[in-house]
């Protein structure tokens, strides 16, 4: 993991105040831009990558819709509300598993599960016309609608709860706590501090360049040109 987002924040405002000795750009500032990035690239990392690094397990209530809440919520359906915000990948593949423990087996829990497949809505009609694949309570599925996760299969199972793996996202600025350990990989953070201070370099540029003229020409040179702003800690880089 990388440092607290509250100590890349000041990093990276120690760099722009290098670069710009007359701009200041606030904390929270920085701090949304970052997590913006962080969100950019933590979804590229654990896209290339067969790990569990980042893999967040939660266990969550089985609710019973008792009414039709448009949308996504439809009368008698039982369904999950995941813990966070999850990566959109294809397949709903930000869910790494599903299961759930069938209170009637005599093995105990944590050696016994059963895990539940992703389909979609269209192909859950299929699947009930086999009687292998029809949705049981050996057989269950999800699919995802919305933030809603509908499960078939398990309604005449009394389970309360479900197990999943999540790869979540970051935490927007709202939510996120500044000094707790910040859920980013360690070998990407010299490209993030990089990413955010370009962020930073060219919210300068049309604050500075661009004047309120009642045209869409920019009051900038064509021929001018804008120094791309590298960390300190780049150079010592490259020095070495």
């Amino acid at each position: 993991m990388a440092d607290k987002l509250s100590i890349i924040i000041d990093e990276i405002r120690t760099t722009i105040k290098q670069t710009f000795d007359d701009k200041v750009v606030s904390r929270a500032q920085v701090a949304y831009w970052t997590i913006i990035v962080a969100n950019q690239l933590l979804g590229q990392h654990i896209a290339k990558r067969s790990s569990g690094a980042f893999l967040s397990v939660y266990t969550v209530p089985i609710l019973t819709a008792t009414e039709t809440k448009l949308p996504n919520i439809i009368k008698g359906r039982k369904y999950i509300e995941l813990p966070s915000a999850i990566f959109d990948y294809d397949m709903d593949s930000g869910v790494q598993y599903m299961a759930y423990y069938d209170p009637d087996e005599s093995c105990k829990p944590q050696y016994r599960r059963k895990t539940i497949l992703r389909t979609t809505p269209t192909e859950v009609q299929w699947l009930e016309l086999n009687k292998h694949t029809k949705p049981s309570a050996q057989s269950p599925y999800f699919w995802r609608s919305g933030d809603i996760f509908p499960i078939v299969g398990i309604e005449g199972v009394p389970v309360k709860e479900i197990e999943v793996g999540i790869y979540q996202t970051i935490d927007p600025l709202e939510k996120i706590d500044i000094n707790a350990p910040f859920p980013f990989p360690a070998e990407l953070l010299q490209q993030l501090k990089r990413l955010v201070t370009d962020l930073a370099r060219f919210s300068f540029l049309f604050k500075g360049d661009r004047d309120n003229t009642g045209n869409d020409e920019a009051s900038t040179p064509d021929n001018k040109i804008v120094p791309k702003i590298v960390s300190v800690n780049d150079q010592a880089n490259q020095q070495q």
